[in-house]
């Protein structure tokens, strides 16, 4: 991993200046990994700025270059203005350059953070404003046979499409590297750890692996992803008997808004015991989601509401640290280059603070788990933000 990321460290400086395919000149590198880096490119048509994210074809067996098309192939067939759009896909005989749209008013998380510092929540219509252009995004690709499986904030990307008004920004669902084509799947741990539904975790303890639904987990993600944004902090680390928030929420659905985030009003509350129901037959399709977001009237209690906030017990069942500083995600896995135990995703490409890097340890599959298809690796359960990263890196896409 060290020398692949030194690697591209040194490949990328050179490549500056570059022209691939006869129109886009890469003019500045903006982050680099273990598998690829990624450029700030300008079209020599028209002159408008695009990203473009640089793969490596060496050292990949025919599995891999399978993936690594299938994510190509994905990307290039979704068209919708809350889709990070692929452009381009030029190949050479060593690197396949994809030209992607640039966003340049960084990801979900950060703007999370920004406000945090602010604001104990987000503002009703703003959140109001992202989560229903997200949700078309995911929309359009369920209904193309699509399923994300890394929904998450850092995954949202936000672009200003209006010069003149700063604030107006839309959202892109983007890293399309976990993506597939399969309703049903056996690859278990796909996507990170916070946001992974249930089912990705053996809690039941059945003998017999069973493929879980990918439209479900993408919607659990979502209800993890809705309340991050809200309130700058996920429900709990992981959905597992492993956690104690998940255990009590587990028993008591209630818990939810009772002691976690009083603040929701009752609409929104129900809406997402819903999402998070922990058997996904009986979460909500994206479709079905979003009716019900847009019929809701107000996301947060006030003095009406039949929960008022006042009348809320505080105390909490686990210590519920709030969000801080971003880190390297380090609970995912990227489809088209991974193998068991790395625990990376070259679509991230990040510098990683080695130190903060170490605190990622992979999972112990023991005789109570069952052993999927593809681990993820996972972090201490103390002292952890509930964001959960580790490594301070730069954003892959600027």
């Amino acid at each position: 991993m060290v020398h692949q990321d030194t690697y591209w460290s040194q490949l990328s400086a050179s490549m500056v200046d570059k022209v691939v395919g006869q129109e886009f000149q890469l003019l500045e590198v903006l982050g680099h990994g273990a598998y690829g880096c990624l450029f700030l490119g300008q079209s020599l048509v028209d002159s408008s700025y695009v990203a473009v994210k640089v793969l490596t074809k060496s050292g990949l067996d025919h599995q891999q270059q399978k993936l690594q098309q299938l994510e190509i192939d994905i990307q290039t067939s979704l068209k919708h203005p809350n889709l990070l759009a692929l452009h381009r896909s030029i190949q050479d005989d060593d690197y396949i350059y994809m030209v992607m749209e640039l966003c340049d008013q960084g990801d979900l998380f950060d703007y999370v953070i920004r406000d945090q510092d602010e604001n104990f929540v987000r503002e009703e219509h703003v959140v109001k404003k992202f989560f229903s252009q997200i949700l078309d995004g995911v929309e359009r690709m369920h209904a193309n046979g699509v399923y994300h499986r890394d929904l998450k904030l850092e995954n949202i990307l936000l672009k200003c499409e209006n010069d003149d008004d700063e604030d107006d920004l839309t959202c892109k669902v983007a890293d399309f590297g976990l993506a597939t084509r399969e309703r049903y799947s056996m690859e278990f741990g796909c996507g990170s750890t916070s946001y992974l539904a249930p089912e990705h975790f053996d809690d039941d303890k059945q003998t017999e692996l069973v493929p879980y639904d990918a439209a479900a987990s993408d919607s659990w993600s979502l209800g993890v992803l809705l309340l991050a944004l809200m309130f700058g902090r996920n429900p709990w680390q992981e959905a597992s008997s492993a956690d104690a928030a998940f255990t009590e929420f587990k028993r008591s659905p209630s818990m939810l808004k009772e002691q976690l985030f009083p603040e929701l009003s009752s609409a929104t509350y129900r809406l997402l015991a819903s999402i998070l129901a922990v058997d996904g037959a009986d979460r909500p399709s994206i479709s079905d989601i979003k009716e019900r977001f847009l019929s809701i009237d107000r996301l947060y209690v006030d003095e009406d509401d039949d929960f008022y906030v006042s009348e809320i017990k505080k105390e909490s069942p686990v210590s519920i640290p709030t969000v801080s500083t971003k880190y390297a995600d380090i609970t995912s896995f990227d489809s088209a280059f991974f193998s068991g135990g790395t625990g990376s995703s070259w679509s991230d490409m990040v510098e990683e603070d080695e130190e903060e890097a170490a605190l990622s340890k992979s999972i112990d599959f023991s005789s109570n788990h069952k052993q999927p298809q593809a681990c993820f690796t996972q972090y201490d359960d103390e002292d952890t933000d509930m964001f959960v990263h580790s490594g301070e890196k730069e954003s892959w896409w600027l």
